[in-house]
């Protein structure tokens, strides 16, 4: 198989599991409430983003798209490509930022500056070192994440499966929807500069079912452990932290850990799929470009603190962002 659709694999499936996924707010809220329509849920996720992640990325290979703006002016026109462009890559910065801005408020039992700045540095090592060195990153991160999962998983004896009369309502569906269209946003403005780069359709379309079947064994086996844990971490901000310190001495600190690894790594993918188009195209330098970036996303993660409510703003503007955009897109590929 080809070597680039294992990279556009390890990236779309690390993007889209987000890059705090190892603390497992996120499945906890839009899954396991759910039970096993969450499982369904979950399933229906996986599917959309390796539907989506094929028609997009493979409509961007074909026509040597390389940026989120160069898609909306495809699909949008000029008159709208550059504020689309602009709000897209201030909310992808914002949610970075307030995602980041709760998992160090909740990991470190307080908002550390020191968080931001180890994550920082990790993230500009990756910058510096380019496609080679993120994708490197992004494989042994997850690697280790499924170990870590596996060990959780192992430890346990049984799973309970909740009856399909447990929350029967179509709330499950519509969080499964705001998931995908969330993660499918951020999957794609990361791994759309490696889909143009790929030699053939077929590696950039391999690559994206090969990613969203990593992201199904993942949210599956998360799933599996928050439902066997429901009664300790049903009520955590970050569930997965609640079982490791249970398990072992110093699990939130192997927890803290893996996240800086896992989230430098998908933020410095993040931020240089956004900023090399940028810079290209306007004859920029990046590394001024990067630190702008940096300083949104600081701003952002401060925020949380001032105004709590702010995470659910951004997240659900981000979320509303990419559900125009996969709309849109399928209005048009069917006109």
């Amino acid at each position: 198989m080809d070597k680039v659709a294992w990279h556009i694999a390890v990236l779309f499936a690390g993007s889209a599991l987000g890059g705090f996924y190892l603390g497992g707010y996120e499945w906890l809220r839009f899954f396991t409430y759910f039970g096993s329509w969450g499982t369904i849920g979950i399933a229906l996720a996986a599917l959309g983003l390796g539907w989506f992640g094929v028609q997009l990325l493979t409509f961007c290979h074909r026509k040597q798209i390389h940026s989120l703006y160069e898609l909306y002016y495809v699909l949008f026109g000029e008159a709208f490509a550059s504020s689309l462009s602009v709000i897209t890559h201030i909310l992808l910065l914002g949610y970075t930022g307030v995602m980041l801005g709760q998992q160090a408020d909740f990991l470190l039992e307080g908002f550390s500056p020191l968080w931001f700045i180890l994550l920082t540095i990790a993230a500009i090592f990756f910058i510096i070192n380019r496609w080679r060195w993120i994708v490197t990153a992004t494989a042994i991160s997850l690697s280790i994440g499924l170990f870590l999962f596996g060990l959780i998983f192992s430890a346990q004896s049984h799973v309970p499966i909740p009856s399909l009369g447990y929350q029967l309502n179509v709330n499950w569906l519509i969080h499964a929807v705001f998931f995908l269209a969330l993660h499918f946003l951020i999957g794609l403005a990361t791994t759309l500069p490696l889909a143009v780069r790929a030699s053939h359709e077929r590696t950039v379309r391999m690559g994206a079912i090969i990613g969203a079947g990593i992201f199904l064994l993942f949210t599956m086996l998360g799933q599996a452990i928050l439902l066997a844990h429901w009664h300790d971490a049903h009520a955590s901000v970050l569930p997965i932290k609640q079982i490791l310190v249970q398990m072992m001495p110093g699990g939130d600190w192997l927890l803290a850990i893996l996240s800086l690894l896992h989230g430098g790594v998908i933020v410095a993918a993040l931020l240089y799929s956004l900023t090399h188009p940028i810079s290209t195209r306007q004859h920029l330098q990046m590394l001024p470009l990067i630190v702008v970036m940096l300083l949104t996303v600081f701003v952002f993660s401060l925020l949380t603190l001032v105004v709590p409510w702010s995470l659910s703003a951004i997240a659900s503007a981000a979320t509303y962002c990419g559900m125009f955009l996969m709309g849109w897109y399928v209005w048009k590929h069917q006109n």
